[in-house]
């Protein structure tokens, strides 16, 4: 029997639990139902199939026949939707991949029959026997959200996560990160109003962080890259989205700016430092001092320091960003100000606001 990389990669993988329970329900029973084949290659039963094989435990196969290997692909695809607990990303998975064979199927017909056939006709001849999707209409994202179970507009983000992170697919897909949190972090531009998606902190800006908080326990707005600079113990990336996540310890924070992420942010810090679960903190922000959002964290502060020129974020390929349109900003929440003082004064002016 031959296993196909590429069909097996069509079928959700069971959850530990579920693998747990299938493992434990053969061994007890056997294998009562067949795996299905195809030219001899498993399209049904790879699960069953890796266990009876470590097990030594006998099973029976059923031959299938399909015209062409999308025929094949469209039928595993169908007989996964009846599993519960699917994450919504491979419900949609599943019928976007019908809609492209589909729409290979029907090309391959065109083709065949020199285009002279009427749609309906070739709707007819493309009939994929027991419990296969219809072709899709005009308004396949209807069709296909249907299909799934879920909204137009979900299916909208899946395939924009598709296109733009097929990393963030992978995890939607897992269950790890949901459709729209992936879509958020595949879309969201971060600092400073800017068309950038990332701008790191620069090391000058983060040497006299580390020299005050002593290590940085959180940084829950960063990435791998930029934490190579900051050199946090924990990090939230776009993916994880750390809006969702308990923030504690020694936090640095330099939060994404577009579609009203800086308030959420600093909201969320702000809520987790008054609960005690954040000890300290430091934050690069512009210093827009007009904003509800940072008169909210002011009057949290204990000192602020506004640096005597913009600062210059470093982008992702490593080089220098020029300086951004508007001035920053690095707010401290915390009971060693005087520390924060003795640190951040040669960036620039430092402001006393709460005594500890």
């Amino acid at each position: 029997m031959n296993i196909n990389p590429k069909f097996k990669s069509l079928i959700p993988p069971l959850a530990p639990e579920e693998f747990t329970q299938l493992e434990a329900n053969i061994v007890s029973d056997g294998c009562r139902d067949p795996l299905v084949t195809w030219r001899g290659t498993l399209l049904d039963g790879h699960n069953r199939y890796d266990i009876c094989t470590r097990r030594g435990i006998k099973f029976e196969t059923v031959e299938h026949e399909f015209e062409t290997e999308a025929h094949a692909r469209i039928w595993m695809r169908n007989n996964q939707r009846g599993r519960r607990n699917l994450p919504d990303a491979w419900k949609i998975e599943l019928e976007l991949g019908n809609k492209e064979d589909l729409a290979e199927l029907g090309r391959a017909k065109k083709a065949k029959n020199g285009g002279d056939k009427t749609s309906e006709t070739a709707k007819a001849e493309l009939s994929l026997a027991d419990n296969s999707a219809p072709e899709p209409k005009h308004d396949t994202r209807k069709e296909i959200a249907k299909a799934a179970g879920v909204s137009t507009g979900k299916v909208a983000q899946a395939e924009v996560v598709k296109k733009k992170s097929p990393e963030l697919w992978e995890k939607a897909k897992s269950g790890e990160i949901t459709v729209h949190a992936a879509y958020k972090a595949a879309t969201v531009h971060t600092m400073n109003n800017s068309g950038e998606i990332e701008w790191y902190t620069p090391e000058h800006i983060i040497t006299p962080v580390h020299a005050v908080l002593g290590a940085i326990d959180l940084d829950p707005a960063s990435s791998e890259q930029a934490n190579k600079t900051v050199r946090a113990k924990k990090i939230f990336t776009m993916a994880d989205d750390g809006l969702l996540r308990t923030w504690k310890g020694r936090v640095f924070l330099n939060p994404p700016y577009s579609g009203g992420l800086v308030s959420k942010f600093t909201g969320k810090l702000i809520e987790s430092f008054s609960a005690g679960d954040v000890t300290e903190a430091i934050v690069l922000v512009n210093n827009a001092t007009e904003t509800e959002w940072f008169q909210l964290l002011a009057a949290k502060a204990s000192a602020i320091c506004f640096p005597s020129s913009r600062i210059k974020f470093i982008l992702p390929s490593g080089e220098p960003k020029g300086a951004p349109l508007q001035g920053q900003a690095l707010v401290y929440l915390g009971k060693s100000p005087t520390r924060f003082i003795g640190e951040f004064e040669r960036v620039g002016f430092v402001l006393w606001v709460h005594p500890a």
